[in-house]
């Protein structure tokens, strides 16, 4: 499913318009990128969990060239599952 599927959904769901549906959607989004960004965990209760991780640098290796090359430190996210999503998907 892609975002333009998503919001045909809450729009049928929802009875809404789609530029509402697509407005509500947004922000949503929105939000759970801002504070994830900001480092805080987002906690969907039935949903699941983002967090934010943390990778050190580390050492790599080039596919192309086999050189040793060093990895930057960043962060990512990381979504877990809440046992109900889990549950059902089993």
């Amino acid at each position: 499913m892609n975002k333009k599927e998503l919001v045909e959904n809450v729009s049928q769901e929802a009875n809404l318009s789609k530029k509402e549906a697509e407005a509500l959607v947004d922000t949503v989004f929105g939000i759970i990128t801002k504070q994830v960004c900001s480092g805080d965990k987002v906690l969907i209760s039935g949903f699941g969990t983002f967090n934010v991780n943390n990778r050190s640098a580390r050492r790599g290796v080039s596919p192309k060239t086999q050189e040793e090359i060093l990895i930057p430190a960043n962060r990512t996210v990381n979504f877990k599952p809440s046992k109900i999503l889990k549950d059902q998907m089993n």
